[in-house]
């Protein structure tokens, strides 16, 4: 594959989207009969039966989302032997930005549950678990790819919102629902203590780039912030980042916090369940070991990215050189303590067992997840339940990142349950070298695990 100009455009997407947003399970899981897991989702819905995880394996899940897929970076050659970049003299700036988002992210996520015990009993439901989560997102203005694309023919680019929020931390959460003894109605809750284990917030909050007739002036200004007791970071002569140190005698939390989960499941019909639930109200207080700022300014002669110009390469290096220079971090002496909300869920459904087939059910489902950049999506689904042991869903819908689709299956043999889900949307895939590859924007997924069940089934 002919590509030109595509080192920019990757090293921009680099810098942009590299990072580790959380995820507990697939949403389908919502719409099956012998989740044990379901509590996660509301936490007044209940297992059929008292269950304890396997220690690891209890349950994981990993999410990857974005809202910009290659189409958006990458276009047909002029001679159609191949691919060139946004950034090519052939592809009118109008098509290459209007493809592009004014805030451009990735995320990333892995949500591991260590330990669970979950006990059933008449109209209550007892759980308690341990859980690691990992919660991350990224931003990268449109101006960038606009300053890359056009340099000195615009007279100004703000080239600031670019940002990276990084969280790592432990869960250790009880539960408790319930039901009245019509058994139509359950409500409960979930109270989260929350034990931080790293924190990093990066963002380049004034970053402008101003042009005087050929030359481009650029003046950087960013702040950084990490906490994380164990990590010491070094600087060269000039104060400047230059590495980072391990050290096991400092090992300690480096933030504390808590959480609740609240929700309620109606029942107004015989095999009509209205429900909704708020997930993970709360924050966690960080404790900012380390800082650093970035200030700077830079100048040069205006891009031109274009076939016909031979030095194109050179001049781009000898940019990002500079740039690398200017974006150099220093540290700072002090600490800071600062609290950080958690992405909050919102989430609502119907879900109906058909009066001539029990072992089929039809559903819908909402969410709005409030992150850095906040998403939502609902979906309706068909669930098959032909015994007590299997339940099979199959779902689609519509949300930021397009049409959903997805499916869930639980499985249940002996003292045994497995079950695994998977939701996504990404739209046409393309192949580069037999990888394959989301064209748009695309958001995946997906979530496994095995737990032992006792007792009898409620």
């Amino acid at each position: 594959m002919k590509t030109n100009n595509i080192k920019p455009i990757l090293i921009a997407a680099l810098i942009g989207f590299g990072n580790v947003t959380i995820s507990a399970q697939t949403q389908s899981a919502f719409f099956l009969d012998n989740y044990n897991y379901n509590y996660q989702i509301n936490p007044s819905f209940m297992p059929q039966r008292t269950f304890h995880s396997l220690p690891g394996i209890g349950n994981l899940s990993m999410d990857i989302n974005s809202n910009i897929g290659l189409s958006s970076l990458l276009y047909p050659s002029t001679d159609g032997q191949g691919l060139v970049t946004g950034l090519n003299g052939s592809v009118p700036s109008s098509t290459f930005l209007s493809k592009l988002n004014d805030i451009n992210m990735i995320g990333t996520g892995i949500n591991a549950n260590i330990w669970t015990t979950g006990i059933r009993k008449e109209g209550k439901f007892f759980n308690i678990e341990l859980n690691l989560k990992t919660d991350a997102s990224t931003t990268l203005p449109k101006e960038v790819f606009a300053f890359l694309k056009n340099g000195s023919q615009t007279d100004a680019y703000d080239l600031s919102n670019t940002s990276l929020l990084a969280n790592s931390y432990l869960e250790l959460a009880f539960g408790y629902a319930r039901s009245n003894q019509s058994n139509t109605l359950s409500y409960g809750f979930r109270v989260k203590g929350l034990l931080g284990l790293a924190s990093l917030k990066a963002n380049l909050n004034g970053t402008q780039a101003s042009v005087n007739g050929n030359e481009v002036n650029a003046q950087l200004s960013g702040k950084a912030m990490l906490a994380c007791p164990f990590v010491s970071l070094s600087s060269d002569e000039n104060g400047q980042i230059d590495g980072a140190t391990l050290d096991s005698k400092r090992i300690a939390p480096a933030g504390y916090g808590g959480a609740i989960d609240l929700g309620i499941n109606w029942q107004p019909l015989e095999g009509l369940s209205l429900s909704v639930a708020v997930i993970d109200l709360g924050a966690i207080a960080w404790k900012y070991n380390s800082l650093a700022n970035a200030n700077g300014t830079a100048s040069f002669k205006g891009l031109d990215l274009s076939e016909e110009n031979s030095n194109a390469e050179e001049e781009m290096n000898q940019a990002l050189e500079q740039f690398k220079d200017l974006a150099k971090y220093k540290l700072q002496e002090g600490q800071v303590s600062a609290a950080n909300m958690l992405p909050f869920s919102v989430n609502a459904g119907v879900r109906y067992h058909l009066p001539f087939a029990h072992w089929m059910k039809v559903g819908l489902y909402g969410r709005y997840h409030n992150t850095l950049a906040p998403n939502w999506e609902s979906r309706a689904a068909l669930t098959i339940t032909p015994t007590k042991w299997f339940s099979i869903t199959a779902n689609y819908g519509y949300g930021t990142y397009g049409p959903i689709f997805g499916g869930a299956m639980s499985i249940s043999l002996l003292c045994f349950n497995l079950f695994m889900g998977i939701d996504g949307y990404s739209g046409p895939i393309g192949l580069y070298n037999n990888i394959p590859y989301p064209v748009n924007n695309f958001r995946y997924r997906a979530n496994v695990g095995l737990t032992i069940q006792i007792g009898r089934r409620y």
